[in-house]
């Protein structure tokens, strides 16, 4: 019987009461003081793989994922909480193996059809009991796989450990996918999960993961074993099509990847995991994500096209994510940026290049958390009018700033006309924008605001901003009846009140602090 043992991962992201618990239990039994699961302290960004190109607005310099100053450690982890249940030893079982590059039967406790798992035909497999793995590859090696078509009927127990997994391809195995076609119908059954040091490159595949009821008795959960999105992200669905874990690299290429609900290209329990998609089609028909940045990943879109119904992206602490070239359409944001349990001082990374984005709710929301962000040549349309929201996160387990001085958001936009509204809530930290060649008709509303002398702004109902230094008058407008508010800035805009060209009115106030 081929079973092998694995010590359990951490929790994946996110707040409530079960997050800190499992953080608690896990980070002193099986992980590093610097790892962190999404949402969790402490781990440190990844260099991005020199494979993995991002082209034109790949995430880079200070505080992006791979360059200085990323966190390490964490914050004190909450006291008093209950113990977790002990974990089980992780079991995988086969029906077919790659070890170290060679074809292995895998274990006949799998029961499923099969034929090819010599590697001398296309690989055919359809597993219909629980907690049975497609095709493992592992320890080293190189194998190219073509036209392999899995289907895995059963539920799994941990996609973590990749239980049930379509595909898994772990320790510092490579592989190269060609023209397959994956598809599990069963809770916690992923497509294809990469873990460990492993290589993945897929090209012209179909993945799907269409999820499956949860078992009687299951008690919601988060981190090894959790069968269902942590509560805060208001989503729903029982599997992640794929997911990328440890330092895994992986890429997608000219294939479609579709999640019934919960996430189509996932990272986790992050250790500088790079995750690439070229030219592919990402779909999520009921509730949830596109892709989600962890916290210690890197993650790059190019020409793709994503139809999700809540967010097209998600970053989560320390992480990337850049959209080159992006046709996105969301039903819910764009992107979201967030951050659990981190250090106060971590900056999540965004980065649009070209594409066009439309969402039904803001475009770009961050919730307590830190974000450099670079928009360029792109369009993005939001139904509720805002481009650009920073708001406080209602969860009870939201990184604090702990009374520090943090960076912020800070939000560059070059070479784009944009129509919608920048709004900052977040009392804790605050928003910067700058303009550089680009143009903006909306609202704006406690944003420190810096225009190039190539940029416009024309505000559309009544604003409130801080005008950085050197910003020229004429840059600024603003509709009949509109007056837009700002505090007097050294070297800036005479105290008092401007006619502006479009017959309304800016009003300079002098700095009460």
């Amino acid at each position: 019987m081929s079973c092998t043992p694995i010590l359990r991962r951490p929790a994946a992201v996110l707040s409530s009461l079960l997050c800190a618990m499992a953080l608690a239990i896990l980070s002193l039994s099986v992980m590093p003081p610097a790892a962190r699961a999404q949402g969790m302290p402490g781990a440190p960004g990844g260099a991005m793989a020199p494979a993995m190109q991002g082209g034109p607005g790949a995430a880079s310099g200070p505080g992006a994922p791979g360059g200085p100053g990323g966190p390490a450690g964490g914050p004190p982890l909450p006291a008093g909480l209950p113990p977790m249940p002990p974990q089980e030893p992780v079991v995988l079982v086969p029906v077919v193996e790659i070890v170290d590059g060679q074809w292995r039967a895998g274990d006949p406790a799998a029961a499923a059809q099969v034929r090819g798992q010599d590697g001398r035909q296309a690989l055919r497999i359809v597993s219909t009991r629980d907690q049975v793995n497609g095709l493992i590859v592992r320890g080293r090696g190189q194998t190219t796989l073509k036209g392999a078509r899995i289907e895995i009927r059963g539920r799994g127990k941990s996609d973590f450990d990749g239980i049930a997994a379509g595909l898994l391809v772990k320790d510092d195995a490579q592989l190269t996918l060609h023209d397959a076609r994956i598809v599990t119908r069963g809770v916690v059954a992923s497509a294809i999960t990469a873990t460990d040091r492993s290589t993945l490159e897929v090209r012209r595949s179909h993945l799907v993961a269409e999820g499956g009821p949860l078992p009687s008795g299951y008690t919601r959960r988060i981190g090894p074993g959790m069968m269902e999105p942590p509560t805060p992200l208001g989503l729903s669905g029982t599997a992640r099509t794929t997911l990328a874990l440890g330092s895994a690299k992986v890429r997608y290429v000219d294939s479609h990847i579709e999640a019934e609900a919960w996430g189509a290209l996932s990272t986790d329990a992050a250790r500088g995991a790079t995750l690439q998609a070229d030219r592919c089609t990402i779909v999520v028909r009921r509730s949830g994500y596109g892709t989600y940045s962890d916290n210690g990943a890197a993650v790059i879109l190019n020409d793709s096209r994503m139809t999700v119904p809540t967010f097209g992206g998600v970053i989560a602490g320390q992480a990337s994510l850049t959209l080159n070239r992006v046709v996105s359409q969301s039903g819910g944001n764009t992107v979201m940026i967030h951050s659990v349990m981190g250090q106060p001082q971590e900056v999540g990374t965004l980065h649009i290049d070209g594409g066009t984005l439309h969402s039904t709710n803001a475009a770009i929301v961050v919730k307590s958390a830190n974000a450099d962000i670079v928009l360029r040549r792109t369009t993005l349309r939001a139904d509720n009018g805002d481009l650009l929201l920073g708001v406080a996160n209602d969860d009870a387990f939201a990184t604090r700033t702990q009374g520090a001085v943090v960076p912020g958001i800070r939000a560059l936009v070059q070479d784009s006309t944009l129509q919608g509204h920048l709004v900052h809530l977040d009392k804790d930290r605050a928003m910067r924008v700058r303009l550089q060649g680009s143009r903006l008709q909306g609202r704006v509303q406690d944003v420190e605001l810096a225009l190039d002398a190539g940029s416009h702004w024309l505000a559309t109902a009544d604003s409130r901003v801080r005008l950085a230094p050197g910003t020229p008058l004429e840059r600024i407008d603003a509709r009949p009846g509109v007056t837009i508010t700002a505090l007097a800035q050294p070297g800036g805009l005479a105290v008092g009140e401007h006619r502006l060209a479009s017959g309304g009115r800016l009003l300079i106030q002098a700095d009460p602090g």
